[in-house]
């Protein structure tokens, strides 16, 4: 249950303020026990097998605190700070990483500034691609999920971000990052030295019908025009759509995504989080540092059973390195199949308990002189069960 302004008092900051807005406090706490086991395929590196406690398995453990004021004339300000934190550690990171926006909403629609995350995105309160698979953007690194199917962008620093008003079911959102700046010692905001990120998006709500569309682009940072080992590189370029269908009995959920010179880590999965045994001439493992092109297709259910509701879903992505690549005579496809099925039941509004089992495997093949030997099958399974609280 969203608190009131009592119970925000009790920060100090917003003790001057909070009687000029209405101010809430929200959050989630999610922990989860998770099993997996990696077959790494491979003489040379042992598999994987591990029994954690994890955090932000179904949600990002996360705490915030959002406000409006109506200013008249149909205009109203407001902000949202949410920190995502590790709850089996209490670890934060960055404070407020998740988001910490301003934004003045009225019948133009609605523009946004701050620390915002992507619509190809799992967090913030602009992601939208969650909406394309039963298991949103959650449920672990090995499960049909959005992020282990589509190349998903993050959060950005210094984004604009707009919402037009709803015309007839339909929104028009816009985002321009002016850079992310961590990480690039002498990056410059909105100068070629920063990661800066570009989306457009279209969704459709109409009863029983969700759809979504979305390009995106991540103009990598560049200070001399060369970029990933001294090559030029074409700037990612990411095309997704798909929706989801309420038939009462059960919801279908569908979508397909093209991919163009983007980071495998950005697909999640086995390639992305464990990355290879296998390295080219320079030493850079091909499957973490090495970009990619291709796409991702996804479907999925979820149907009320039980006074909980069960979740299946299957995806599979085909690509293969980008062009960038050949100069250094390297060249490989990748493929992934991925299955889930996962059961979540309610003991109350805020409260819930889920368990979700999963199986992927990658494909890895080379193509060029330099990895003719190259030929890796890594598989992963997955159990995962946990409890959810809602404040």
């Amino acid at each position: 249950m969203k608190k009131t302004l009592a119970a925000v008092a009790v920060l100090g900051a917003f003790a001057g303020s909070a009687l000029a807005a209405d101010v809430q406090l929200y959050g989630i706490v999610d922990l989860g026990l998770n099993y997996s086991h990696v077959d790494m395929d491979s003489n040379t590196v042992k598999d994987i097998d591990s029994f954690t406690m994890d955090s932000g398995t179904a949600s990002g453990s996360r705490f915030g605190f959002k406000g409006t004021e109506d200013l008249g004339n149909g205009l109203t300000v407001g902000f949202i700070l949410e920190n995502g934190f590790d709850a089996d550690t209490g670890n934060d990171g960055t404070m407020f990483n998740r988001e910490s926006s301003l934004f003045l909403e009225g019948g133009f629609g609605k523009v946004a500034f701050g620390r915002i995350g992507a619509l190809n995105n799992g967090q913030s309160s602009w992601a939208l691609v969650g909406r394309l698979s039963p298991f949103g953007t959650s449920f672990g690194d090995y499960t049909a999920q959005a992020s282990n199917i589509f190349s998903l962008a993050g959060q950005f620093d210094n984004m604009i971000a707009y919402q037009t008003p709803d015309f007839a079911g339909f929104k028009v959102y816009a985002q321009y990052s002016m850079g992310n700046t961590n990480g690039h010692d002498d990056a410059v905001e909105n100068e070629a030295s920063a990661d800066r990120y570009y989306a457009i998006g279209l969704t459709y709500d109409n009863g029983p019908v969700s759809a979504y569309f979305a390009v995106d682009s991540l103009n990598y940072a560049s200070n001399d025009g060369t970029k990933f080992w001294g090559y030029e590189q074409d700037d990612s370029l990411t095309v997704t759509l798909g929706g989801s269908w309420d038939f009462e009995v059960a919801k279908v959920y569908l979508g397909a995504q093209y991919f163009d010179t983007v980071m495998p880590s950005t697909l999640g999965g086995i390639a992305g989080n464990v990355g290879s045994p296998y390295k080219d001439q320079y030493g850079t493992d091909l499957l973490k540092d090495a970009s990619i092109t291709g796409f991702g297709v996804g479907l999925g259910v979820d149907a009320p059973v039980a006074g909980g509701k069960i979740m299946a879903a299957a995806g599979y992505v085909d690509a293969e390195q980008s062009d960038v690549n050949e100069d250094m005579g390297n060249k490989y496809d990748f493929s992934r199949w991925v299955v889930s099925v996962g059961y979540d039941y309610p003991f109350s509004k805020r409260t819930d308990v889920y368990a979700v089992a999963s199986y992927m495997c990658d494909d890895i093949e080379g193509k060029s002189e330099n990895l003719k030997d190259m030929e890796w099958n890594p598989s992963a399974y997955s159990v995962i069960v946990g409890l959810r609280h809602k404040f």
